[in-house]
C-alpha cells in the first residue's frame, strides 16, 4: 500500500467542494485512472487518486483523509470508458456529502452491471461495426479506414465527460435508473443482437477470398459438333449460393463453439490447419 502522508498537505480546514474541485476531479479520473493498473487492486489506485481533490476538501483532518483514501483503494474494476466515469460522478457527489458508506455500497453495486454495459456496448456492438467496416476500407487500400478508428478512440474519450456529470447529478438515484425495467438485460441482449447481425453482413466481404480454384470439363454439343467446356466449380456455386464458403467457415466454427464446446483459441487454432491442409491440396 502506498505510503498516504506524502500524498497528503497540511490539515485542511475548508469543506467547500468547488466545481473546480470536481472538473479536476474528474480530468484526473478520465485520463489517468489505469496508469496504474494492477492485478491485485485493478483500478483502485488510479481511483482513489482521481478523488483526492474532493477527499481534501471535505475531511478536515489528516486521520479522515487517510481513512477516506483507503476506502478508495479497495477493489474496483469495471469498463473504463462508459462505466466508470458515471460511477465516479455519483461518486463524487456523494463524497462531497460525507456519505463514505453509500460511496463504497454505490461502487461495489454498479462496477459490476456497468462493466456489463459498456463491454457489450464497446466490444460487441460499436467497436467491431466499425472495425469490421475499417479493415474493409484498409484492404481496399484506403487511408479513410484507420482514421475511422483514430476517430472512434477520440469519440470514446469525449463521451466520457458527459458520462461523468451524468452520474454527478443523479447520485444514489443512478442505481435506481440502471437497475430498474431491467435495463442492464435489456441493454446486452439487443446490442449483443445487432453487433452479431452488422459482424455477419460482413463475412462475406471480409473473406471474399475464400474460393475454389477447381474446375471440371464437360463435353457439349455446339453447332452440332461436339466441344469440351471448362467450367469453374465457384462460378457455379455463386449462381446458387454467392460466398457459400465463407458462410460454412462461419458455420464450422460456431457448431465448434457450440456442440463441442471449444474456446475461441482452439477454434482458430483448428481453422488454421484447415486453412494449410486445404490449400496445399488446391482444395481452396
Amino acid at each position: 500500500m502506498p505510503n498516504l502522508d506524502q500524498s497528503l498537505d497540511v490539515q485542511n480546514t475548508s469543506s467547500e467542494v468547488t466545481k473546480q474541485d470536481v472538473r479536476k476531479a474528474m480530468w484526473r479520473h478520465l485520463i489517468t485512472l489505469q496508469w496504474s493498473w494492477n492485478y491485485e487492486r485493478m483500478q483502485a489506485l488510479g481511483y482513489m487518486w482521481s478523488m483526492i481533490p474532493i477527499i481534501k476538501k471535505v475531511y478536515p483532518t489528516k486521520e479522515e483523509q487517510i481513512h477516506a483514501m483507503q476506502r478508495h483503494l479497495s477493489f474496483y474494476n469495471t469498463n473504463p470508458q462508459i462505466g466508470s466515469p458515471p460511477i465516479f460522478g455519483a461518486t463524487v457527489a456523494l463524497e462531497a456529502q460525507k456519505m463514505g458508506e453509500a460511496v463504497d455500497s454505490l461502487k461495489i453495486g454498479l462496477m459490476g452491471p456497468f462493466a456489463g454495459i459498456g463491454d457489450t456496448i464497446q466490444g460487441v456492438l460499436i467497436r467491431p461495426m466499425v472495425a469490421v467496416f475499417a479493415a474493409s476500407l484498409a484492404l481496399a487500400g484506403s487511408i479513410v479506414g484507420p482514421i475511422m478508428m483514430f476517430v472512434l478512440g477520440l469519440i470514446w474519450c469525449a463521451l466520457m465527460i458527459p458520462l461523468f456529470y451524468l452520474g454527478y447529478r443523479r447520485g444514489v438515484g443512478l442505481v435506481d435508473e440502471v437497475a430498474g425495467g431491467g435495463l442492464i438485460a435489456t441493454v446486452t441482449e439487443w446490442a449483443t443482437i445487432f453487433g452479431m447481425m452488422v459482424v455477419g453482413g460482413f463475412v462475406p466481404s471480409i473473406m471474399s477470398g475464400l474460393t475454389t480454384p477447381l474446375k471440371f470439363q464437360k463435353t457439349v454439343e455446339v453447332a452440332g459438333k461436339m466441344t469440351t467446356k471448362t467450367i469453374a466449380l465457384q462460378d457455379t456455386l455463386d449462381k446458387i449460393l454467392p460466398s457459400l464458403f465463407p458462410i460454412l467457415v462461419v458455420g464450422l466454427a460456431f457448431w465448434m463453439i457450440r456442440k463441442l464446446k471449444l474456446s475461441p483459441i482452439w477454434v482458430l487454432l483448428t481453422l488454421v490447419v484447415v486453412a494449410f491442409l486445404t490449400g496445399a491440396i488446391g482444395l481452396f
